[in-house]
């Protein structure tokens, strides 16, 4: 079984997938030791992934090195299932390459488009050649909520609710209407660019926050799909190691 880690701005994310198959998930806010070993002694774990946002921490990579020697890191550089065009693959960030390898998985050799709506809110392509193509990022919810607080003398701090008014009536559901509405905007005009190319392809949608928005357009919606791609690129990985008798 694989241990799959994704480490993230503001949550990890930690799963265990037989094969292909996601036989467990944990969310942690804090250091993710505790789940690692937590899933360690209850499934027999012969391999890891994991993927982290920001600066590799040693403390959490010994930890999981513990557990599987042979953890593989992934970054924007790691060779997965497709092909990177990408200026700069050294700055691309794992999640979105994961969630790219994760949404392909899932339905091949199609035109995609992923919607990453979490600590920030990520446009993703991928063609139907299997060419990651690269995307879009933009603040997310709450970088939005507190950008009008710290950067205004008088705004207060808000926070996202599972629905929003299109029109606020005071000054908290004004700034409450204009985060979330303007997001679902943005999202909405997106997808409607996509699918004036491509009429048919599919609209994946992840991250955190993806559960409150584009209720009544078709998207697939996929909680788990970063971390399916990390599993996607662990299982690459592993074909491609010399087979031992």
């Amino acid at each position: 079984m694989n241990l799959v880690a994704d480490i993230g701005n503001s949550s990890t994310k930690v799963a265990v997938f037989d094969g292909r198959s996601m036989v467990a998930r944990l969310r942690t806010e804090g250091s993710p030791a505790g789940a690692f070993r937590e899933l360690a002694e209850k499934f027999p774990l012969r391999h890891a992934v994991i993927s982290v946002v920001g600066r590799k921490e040693e403390s959490v990579w010994n930890t999981l090195k513990t557990i599987c020697p042979d953890a593989l890191f992934v970054t924007g550089t790691t060779p997965t299932p497709l092909r990177v065009c990408y200026d700069n693959p050294q700055t691309l960030g794992p999640d979105r390459l994961a969630a790219a390898v994760g949404a392909a998985a899932l339905r091949p050799k199609t035109e995609l488009l992923i919607i990453d709506i979490g600590t920030c809110l990520t446009f993703d392509r991928v063609s139907a050649d299997g060419r990651y193509l690269g995307g879009n990022i933009s603040p997310g919810l709450g970088i939005r909520f507190r950008a009008l607080h710290e950067q205004t003398a008088a705004l207060p701090l808000v926070t996202a609710e599972e629905t929003a008014p299109q029109w606020g009536t005071d000054t908290v559901s004004a700034i409450r209407a204009g985060v979330m509405t303007g997001t679902e905007w943005e999202i909405e005009g997106c997808i409607r660019a996509f699918r004036k190319e491509f009429p048919d392809a599919p609209v994946f949608l992840t991250g955190g926050n993806a559960r409150k928005f584009c209720h009544g357009i078709p998207v697939e919606r996929q909680e788990a799909l970063v971390e399916a791609g990390l599993n996607e690129i662990l299982l690459h990985h592993l074909s491609q190691q010399p087979q031992t008798d």
